[in-house]
């Protein structure tokens, strides 16, 4: 898992694509239809209306987040169910999964495909609402949008706020314009891209498995 002291609030930025152990970080991936470009490939573009749609889109997010963690009159379950609201609304998860997956979502089964995609987003969903009492009050401050050099993409800079005694933690999140709506499809904590993290732990537990996605599908549904 990634360092354990990142305060909670820091689940906006990593709760989609840190659910298993990040032990090996890989470098550029090819963009395609489902794929996910790193960050280091960045081409800063002067802010338009995809970049600051995506801004929008990150402020709202951290809103919303903010939100429901600081409300202290909501249940636990209630606000598992405004982070799967926060999730459904705001990224783009089909992408994430298929991206996660790799080269092994080519060759899965239309059945293997349906399963991973549910059990992925189970994953996530339970992984980070069971940190939620971690919370204690950081803020997540937007700081400026991007065009990353596509006609398509924008990264969005932000820093988690620090209380005191606490390091400030820099995240970039990867919006994606589809169909005229943003979503997220990409978080980078301190550089480190988590989807490509991500892909990379899904590609370790398959390969100890044999090859066969069987492996990784019932470590999932063990989550």
């Amino acid at each position: 898992m990634l360092n354990k002291s990142i305060p909670v609030l820091g689940f906006l930025a990593i709760a989609l694509l840190s659910g298993t152990s990040a032990q090996a970080l890989t470098g550029n991936m090819p963009l395609q239809d489902t794929s996910l470009p790193s960050v280091i490939a960045i081409k800063a573009e002067p802010d338009d209306t995809l970049s600051l749609g995506s801004k929008t889109l990150i402020d709202e997010i951290a809103k919303r987040g903010i939100g429901f963690l600081s409300d202290k009159s909501l249940t636990q379950t209630k606000r598992e169910s405004e982070f799967r609201k926060l999730l459904n609304d705001n990224f783009d998860m089909e992408t994430i999964g298929r991206f996660a997956l790799g080269r092994h979502w080519k060759t899965a089964t239309d059945a293997q495909k349906k399963e991973y995609q549910k059990l992925f987003n189970e994953m996530i969903v339970r992984v980070y609402t069971a940190r939620f009492k971690e919370y204690d009050g950081q803020t997540l401050e937007v700081k400026k949008a991007r065009k990353d050099g596509t006609n398509t993409d924008s990264i969005v800079n932000t820093v988690l706020v620090p209380k005191a005694g606490e390091q400030a933690i820099i995240i970039d999140w990867r919006v994606r314009q589809k169909n005229g709506k943003f979503k997220v499809v990409d978080i980078i904590v301190e550089g480190v891209s988590m989807a490509l993290t991500q892909r990379s732990d899904f590609a370790s537990v398959i390969q100890r498995g044999g090859g066969d996605l069987e492996a990784l599908l019932a470590m999932l549904r063990k989550k």
